[in-house]
C-alpha cells in the first residue's frame, strides 16, 4: 500500500544518506549540466541525484539508508511551537496537513529574559554568553508563557490582538511591555499545486534562472574570479568566523562572503528547489512511497488522517509540529538564523525565500 509524505520530509530522508559508502552518478538536469557541475559541489550534487533516485525509485534509495530517521533538533526556547518528533505519512493525499500552512510565534524577549540581569537591552542579550542559572531562568520563563499561550494566548491573539497584548503584559509584567508579536509564517511544503506548474512551466524557470546565473557569473571581473574559485563553497558563507582556504583572489573573506550569499540566495538555492520540483513532477507528482519502507524509517501514521473529527487551528498546529511537515533543513536554517541576524534583514531573507517555487 502507498502512503503520502511532504516534499519536506522527501528531503530529510535524503540526509540520513551517507554518501560515502554509495556511488550516485548521472545527470542533474536534461541539458546544462556543466554549468550545474560548476556551480554545485559533489555533495550538493549528490543529494539532488539522490532526490532524484528517490522519485524515480524509492525502494533502491531507501535500501542505501543505515538508520531510522529521528530528529534531534535542539529547543531554543525562543518559539512558540519547537517540539520535534517521529515524521509522519499521510494514508490520503487529501490530508490537510499535506497543504496547509504553518505559522510559528516569537516569544517575547522582555518574557524570555525576565530575570536575567544585563546592563545592555534585553532585545540584545546574547544567548550563548548566559550562564547555567540564567538560562534554567529563559527556560522556566518560555515554559511558562507556552502553557499560557495553549491555554488562552493563541485564542487571544486570534480574537483580538490589543485584548491579547493586554492581558500577556498583565500577566507576565514584561520589561519593556510586549508591543507586539512576530509572526513566521511558512507555506507548507506538501504536494500543493502551484500555478503554471507544468512541466514545461518548471524547465522553462530552470533553463531561465541558468542563463541568469551565467550572466551574472560574467558581470565583473570581481565576480568571475571568486565565483571560479569559490562558487561550491556557499554551504560555509554564514560562518562568519571561517576563513576561506588559499585565498589568493585579492579580495578579503567578507568580500567572498557577501558575494556568494547574493549568489546562492539567488541562484543555488532556487536552482536545487526548482530541479527538487521537476524531479517529483516528472517521476512521483503525489509523492507515494510504500508503506511498510516508510515505516521502517521511522515514519508514524498522521495523527489527523485516522481522525473523524474536527480539530480547532491550535490542535491541528500541533499535529503539524509532532508531524515535522513544515521545513526542509534550509528553510529551517533560515528560521533560525532569525535570532543572530538583525530583525529587518531576516524578514527580507524571509520574504524572498518564501516566494521561490
Amino acid at each position: 500500500m502507498n502512503v503520502y509524505i511532504t516534499k519536506a520530509n522527501a528531503s530529510k530522508i535524503i540526509k540520513f544518506i551517507d554518501f560515502r559508502k554509495i556511488t550516485i552518478e548521472g545527470d542533474m538536469y536534461i541539458r546544462n549540466n556543466i554549468v550545474l557541475n560548476a556551480m554545485f559541489s559533489k555533495y550538493e550534487k549528490k543529494e539532488l541525484l539522490a532526490y532524484k533516485k528517490l522519485m524515480e525509485e524509492p525502494e533502491s534509495i531507501m535500501s542505501e539508508i543505515y538508520e531510522k530517521f529521528v530528529d534531534e533538533k535542539k529547543d531554543t526556547y525562543r518559539w512558540i511551537y519547537e517540539k520535534h518528533s517521529s515524521p509522519a505519512y499521510h494514508s490520503e493525499p487529501e490530508c490537510p496537513f499535506l497543504r496547509s500552512n504553518f505559522k510559528n510565534y516569537r516569544v517575547p524577549a522582555s518574557i524570555r529574559f525576565k530575570g536575567v540581569q544585563t546592563a545592555e537591552s534585553i532585545e540584545s542579550i546574547d544567548d550563548k554568553k548566559l550562564t547555567e542559572k540564567e538560562i534554567r531562568i529563559v527556560i522556566e520563563n518560555v515554559y511558562k508563557y507556552r502553557i499560557w499561550w495553549g491555554q488562552e494566548g493563541f485564542k487571544l491573539l486570534n480574537d483580538d490582538k490589543d485584548l491579547f497584548l493586554m492581558h500577556v503584559n498583565n500577566k507576565f509584567q514584561p520589561d519593556p511591555r510586549v508591543r507586539d508579536i512576530k509572526e513566521f509564517e511558512w507555506a507548507n511544503s506538501g504536494i500543493e499545486e502551484v500555478e503554471n506548474s507544468s512541466l514545461k512551466a518548471i524547465e522553462d524557470a530552470i533553463d531561465k534562472l541558468i542563463k541568469e546565473s551565467g550572466r551574472y557569473y560574467y558581470q565583473s571581473k570581481k565576480h568571475i574570479i571568486i565565483l571560479k574559485k569559490y562558487a561550491k563553497w556557499t554551504s560555509s558563507v554564514y560562518k562568519e568566523d571561517k576563513s576561506f582556504p588559499d585565498n589568493h583572489t585579492g579580495y578579503t573573506d567578507n568580500e567572498i562572503r557577501s558575494l556568494l550569499k547574493e549568489y546562492n540566495e539567488h541562484f543555488k538555492y532556487p536552482l536545487k528547489k526548482l530541479l527538487k520540483e521537476y524531479y517529483r513532477r516528472k517521476n512521483n507528482p503525489d509523492l507515494a512511497i510504500n508503506e511498510t519502507l516508510i515505516s521502517q524509517l521511522g515514519f508514524k501514521p498522521c495523527g489527523h488522517c485516522c481522525k473523524s473529527k474536527d480539530l480547532s487551528e491550535e490542535e491541528m498546529m500541533w499535529i503539524r509540529l509532532e508531524s515535522g511537515e513544515f521545513w526542509d533543513e534550509e528553510e529551517l536554517e533560515i528560521m533560525i538564523k532569525s535570532d543572530e541576524y538583525n530583525d529587518s534583514q531576516y524578514w527580507e531573507d524571509l520574504h524572498r525565500y518564501n516566494n521561490i517555487n
